[in-house]
């Protein structure tokens, strides 16, 4: 071996022979070439370790697994590798180190080299393995681990808890075991996805066998992932046992409609006297006010003030017992008609505004465009459940959101479900009172009407309200991090005309036209605001709009629009929706809701959205367009011509150029 080339690589490499007795025993080794650093860590003072036998030269050496590993080496003439950090070339250097031995002619050739950042790669992996397998291992909930084939990988003892299944009677079969199926076959649109081989995020709820006989009744959160080498998709099922949970949540609601049964005559008696009882009280409350219009000391005036605050406050209370009277004798029906309901939401909405901004709050509201413009529903009901809702989720929370999303859903041929749900991140309810809640002058803590203030009636009524109306009000929270209420009913979207029983209201049968705009035959002369906090965005739209004609104002963020908007009249707004203190969304719906010459001005979204969807999304808000940016000039030409009825737009600049 020639070992002068091999001197200046950073590898320690030397060639051992053994050495035989008589009979061929080995009886020791002996080195017979070693480059430089092989001396250096053996013989640090100096020197070669070339003709010395090692176990002469350190005893220690018979029994290692370096002399093992050559041994094996001779015997059997094939390579072996290992990694230590135990030799004395590891201890000697202070690092881990990988060692190849090989045959060679003269015996066996042993090259080392440094892997100590592989060996931590190699330990941090083997811990974090040992720390997953633990975590699932021992997990409280279900896991199974299951291949593009069905196939099971892994189960925990919590899954063959549940199924009564040892695991090597699950590993390697096919988890329809698991469903009763002797094959798994998942619903038609989440067997799609998985062909697709789309993320998948799925909850549902089963029965599903034991091994032994019986049911389980379970909640199924299947989710995929990609593994391995070749990026495979594998299917991760966390089985959580929900029988009880179920029992227990049928077990209060029977507790909860003979709680209904027991306080019927008692609300038919309060709804006969109603008029016995508001009529003296209107009369302490008139009075009251006529001695706070006359000469009065500032004591007595500070006490008339106390009667009419109290006065009002028992006002309100009694209202509330009397509509739940009311309702509980069946003496109060829902009146619908037909109500522009997204101009109600928003105008409920704003109600709160105020005292959400006094505490901080960020109160919020999203409409669905898949919620009608207009429906068939009881305008005052509607507002009494959505005020309940929305004023306990701004006075439970301290700081954070409250958020209110409107979705809907088709019931039947003519008919609708209004879905309403107002989410807030506040104190949450324990999970033993969630329904309690629900019932008449219950709050979820005696403390709560001494801190709060309040009856206990809100939520109670609001829920006879949404099951008169066809829904029901349901609730889900955490103590801690918040509720989230579910307002749920059933209106028609026909213009059916329906008896008024109770609190008669008129609408007006259609909203206002809106202006009608200017007709025009080409773009220029337009005035058109560009919104947008990036200026190189702007300066791209001016660039592309200069071209055609139009006269290009410009507005850094949604306060700067609405200030030029209150000023000077415009045929068109450029809206970015992402902007830093007033964004796009907010700013459309505040021209939207102020006087000005700009109120019905056409406002198009200009905004790095693109995907599928968002173009809907902000159409359903309100705005007149939609261009997705990096902006491409036809589209955006084109879209400002469809706002403003002018499809030829792009000819035009054409014959201008």
């Amino acid at each position: 071996m020639d070992i002068g080339l091999l001197d200046v690589l950073p590898v320690v490499i030397c060639e051992i022979a053994p050495v035989k007795n008589e009979t061929g025993d080995i009886i020791d080794l002996e080195w017979v070439a070693a480059n430089r650093l092989m001396n250096e860590t053996i013989l640090p003072g100096g020197g070669s370790v070339v003709g010395m036998r090692i176990f002469e030269f350190d005893p220690n050496y018979e029994n290692s697994e370096m002399v093992r590993v050559i041994k094996d080496v001779l015997r059997k003439g094939q390579a072996i590798s290992f990694i230590t950090s135990e030799g004395r070339a590891a201890r000697h250097l202070g690092k881990v180190m990988k060692t190849t031995v090989v045959p060679s002619p003269r015996g066996a050739v042993s090259l080392s080299h440094e892997v100590t950042d592989l060996a931590i790669e190699r330990d941090e992996a083997q811990r974090l393995y040992q720390l997953a397998k633990a975590a699932c291992d021992e997990s409280m909930l279900g896991i199974v681990v299951s291949d593009a084939t069905g196939s099971i990988l892994y189960v925990n003892k919590a899954l063959c808890d549940l199924s009564e299944y040892a695991e090597e009677e699950l590993i390697g079969k096919n988890i329809g075991i698991l469903t009763g199926q002797k094959s798994y076959r998942p619903d038609p649109e989440l067997a799609r996805q998985m062909a697709a081989g789309e993320k998948i995020r799925h909850v549902h709820e089963a029965e599903t066998p034991r091994k032994n006989g019986g049911k389980n009744r379970v909640e199924i959160s299947l989710s995929s992932t990609n593994w391995g080498e070749n990026g495979a998709p594998v299917y991760i099922s966390y089985v959580r046992d929900i029988k009880e949970e179920r029992q227990r949540a049928h077990e209060l609601r029977d507790a909860l409609h003979r709680a209904e049964q027991a306080t019927r005559l008692k609300s038919e008696f309060l709804a006969n006297m109603s008029h016995e009882i508001r009529t003296p009280l209107n009369g302490v409350l008139g009075m009251a006010q006529v001695l706070a219009n006359s000469a009065l000391t500032p004591a007595q005036t500070e006490q008339v003030g106390t009667i009419l605050d109290s006065g009002k406050t028992l006002m309100s209370i009694l209202n509330d017992i009397l509509d739940l009277s009311k309702i509980e004798a069946g003496r109060l029906e829902v009146t619908p008609v037909n109500t522009d309901l997204r101009h109600k939401l928003s105008r409920m909405i704003k109600l709160h505004q105020a005292i959400a901004n006094e505490r901080g709050i960020r109160l919020q509201m999203f409409v669905d465009p898949s919620v009608p413009s207009r429906l068939m529903v009881d305008p005052v009901r509607l507002r009494q459940c959505v005020d309940n809702l929305v004023s306990n989720a701004i006075k439970f929370t301290h700081e954070g959101d409250v958020l209110v999303v409107v979705t809907c859903e088709p019931v039947d041929e003519g008919s609708k479900r209004l879905i309403i749900h107002i989410s807030d991140s506040g104190c949450g309810i324990p999970k033993d009172k969630l329904e309690r809640i629900f019932e008449t002058f219950v709050q979820a803590d005696g403390s709560t009407t001494r801190q709060y203030g309040g009856t206990g009636l809100g939520l109670p009524i609001t829920r006879k309200l949404a099951r008169m109306m066809g829904g029901d009000v349901t609730v889900a929270s955490e103590v801690g991090r918040g509720s989230v209420f579910t307002l749920k009913l059933v209106a028609d979207t026909s213009d059916t005309e329906w008896t008024v029983t109770d609190n008669p209201v008129t609408l007006p049968a259609a909203a206002p036209a809106a202006p009608r705009r200017e007709e025009r035959k080409s773009l220029s002369g337009t005035r058109a605001l560009v919104v947008d906090d990036n200026g190189i965005n702007r300066r791209v739209a001016r660039s592309f709009l200069q071209h055609y004609g139009l006269v290009i104002s410009e507005a850094c963020d949604g306060f700067e629009a609405l200030e030029a908007l209150a000023q000077e009249k415009f045929d068109l707004v450029l809206m970015d929706v992402h902007m830093p203190r007033l964004d796009g969304v907010e700013a459309f719906q505040r021209l939207r809701d102020m006087d000005g010459p700009n109120r019905m001005t056409p406002v198009i979204a200009l905004t790095a959205d693109s995907m599928r969807g968002d173009r809907e999304k902000f159409m359903a808000k309100g705005f007149d367009g939609y261009i997705s940016k990096p902006i491409d000039e036809r589209s955006m030409v084109t879209v400002i011509g469809q706002v403003l009825s002018l499809p030829l737009v792009v000819e035009d600049r054409r014959r201008r150029a």
